[in-house]
């Protein structure tokens, strides 16, 4: 993954939503008679039943919802619940209950409202969320949260389904709708093209983007109760035992740091998939474990000391950008590889001796998260770094708030995106300039080199980790972590890093 160093490092990236260009379409090839089959209206549904998302960057995946007849570019959002947008809507209904939610750096505060919402070609009257008067530090101006409604701040203060977030109303109002969410996240051939193949970037409710129905093929995952409670939840499932290959081709030992864990084996992470978080969160031995045994891999305590940009960014491995990297992660038997594009991240920045900065894409998650109950049980958080190696479908089941009691319980299902022989061949024509010299790279070191390091935690600061914490433009932070939050449930911030 290549990160366009101004637009990326600096305010630029973060694009004014109002003036951004639409990129539905990435890559290079389309098949014939695609162009009538994703051909958009102006509210930016397809005609096949599909919603076409924005990539920002591959960091940052919006969509437009309608509020009041006004249109609101919107970040989509597995890993929180409710809807906010900075901006005058029409027709809206303060109800004058204030709402601050609070981000590692800055938050959004505002009036929870009620407005009518389309969506995806749904109508949901008297939709609920919180019209942002001043947000602080943050470079978006809305999200849409896609995850479980147990955990959302909004019902909890109206305390009744008139709070529901906007998927629950949609199921609950269309009845022969499936309880399903899917999407399909692109990838920007103008940072690392090339690509071999790619396709439209898409969200659906209730049905499958065309072409990829073998989804409802695939393992049904389960989607877990957290069992520190539903404030918690998230959408959570379960990773084979030891079900990471590393580089070497060899199964990465695994256990859990959730004590007494009510799912699964001690050999599986409890994994979050989020679409909220760009940069994915593993356990620090398992980052290690990845990165550590490259060649020339230096850990990076302290990234000012490679360049001002990389101030604040701390504890990441830096790797040889032209070194191949190949790692697959296991649901249900299944492999999912990811693209060594999305493992290994240029950043186009050089260090002191003008040589290009590349870094490690999957890092380790704070050592205070995982495995602390304020923040869920989880191990780690796969973002969009992984899941743009997937289609993914989210079936809320009795998820939904009112679900009667024959409803199945909720799952997910994961189809994988990627061909291998094709992501090692954009690898080369992108890192190696089309000349395949991988065969002759150097091969893993025996043991891992690192340092003893200061143990990472997240606490609101943005020397105390790559928790992101820090949405603000100008800071790399900001950028890798594109969606960072901070939820605020009863009088508990929880801190998550992206």
């Amino acid at each position: 993954m290549r990160v366009p160093a101004r637009s990326f490092f600096l305010s630029t990236f973060l694009l004014s939503y109002a003036t951004a260009v639409q990129l539905d379409l990435v890559g290079l090839k389309r098949e014939p008679g695609l162009r009538s089959l994703y051909r958009r209206d102006d509210s930016g549904v397809f005609g096949n039943g599909s919603l076409a998302l924005q990539n920002f960057g591959d960091l940052l995946y919006s969509c437009n919802v309608t509020l009041g007849g006004k249109d609101f570019p919107v970040i989509i959002d597995t890993g929180s619940v409710d809807l906010w947008v900075l901006g005058d809507v029409p027709e809206t209904n303060n109800l004058s209950l204030p709402l601050t939610l609070p981000f590692g750096k800055g938050a959004a505060e505002g009036f929870i409202n009620t407005v009518q919402m389309e969506f995806n070609g749904f109508t949901i009257p008297d939709q609920a969320y919180m019209n942002a008067i001043a947000v602080q530090d943050i470079a978006f101006t809305g999200i849409i949260g896609l995850g479980p409604s147990s955990a959302s701040p909004i019902r909890a203060m109206l305390n009744d389904s008139s709070g529901d977030p906007a998927l629950d109303r949609i199921f609950r109002q269309n009845m022969s709708t499936p309880n399903t969410l899917t999407f399909l996240l692109s990838r920007n051939a103008t940072l690392e093209g090339p690509l071999v193949d790619q396709f439209f970037s898409q969200l659906t409710i209730g049905t499958v983007v065309p072409g990829f129905e073998a989804i409802q093929d695939s393992p049904k995952l389960p989607a877990l109760l957290d069992q520190f409670g539903p404030s918690t939840q998230h959408w959570t499932t379960l990773l084979d035992p030891n079900g990471i290959i590393g580089p070497d081709g060899q199964q990465i030992s695994t256990t859990t740091s959730i004590p007494n864990p009510t799912d699964g084996t001690p050999d599986q992470l409890h994994v979050v998939l989020d679409s909220g978080f760009s940069v994915p969160q593993l356990p620090a031995y398992v980052a290690d474990a990845i990165y550590g045994r490259i060649p020339g891999a230096e850990f990076i305590e302290d990234g000012s000391t490679l360049h001002p940009e990389l101030a604040g960014f701390v504890n990441f491995w830096r790797i040889p950008c032209e070194y191949e990297v190949n790692v697959s992660f296991v649901f249900a038997g299944q492999e999912y590889p990811v693209s060594p594009l999305d493992l290994n991240a240029d950043t186009q920045l050089p260090d002191i001796n003008a040589k290009r900065i590349c870094i490690a894409f999957f890092q380790q998650i704070a050592d205070n998260i995982a495995g602390n109950p304020e923040f869920g049980a989880l191990d780690m958080i796969l973002g969009m770094g992984f899941l743009r190696n997937t289609y993914s479908l989210f079936n809320f089941g009795d998820f939904v708030d009112g679900s009667p009691d024959n409803v199945a319980d909720p799952y997910i299902q994961l189809l994988s995106t990627v061909d291998k022989a094709k992501m090692h061949r954009e690898f080369v024509v992108a890192r190696l300039g089309g000349k395949d010299t991988t065969g002759s790279q150097p091969a893993l070191l025996p043991s891992i080199q690192k340092p003893a390091v200061t143990p990472q935690t997240s606490g609101g600061s943005a020397t105390s980790g790559n928790s992101g914490l820090d949405t603000g433009v100008g800071s790399v932070a900001a950028s890798f972590n594109a969606v960072c939050r901070t939820s605020r449930r009863g009088s508990v911030n929880r801190r998550l890093k992206c």
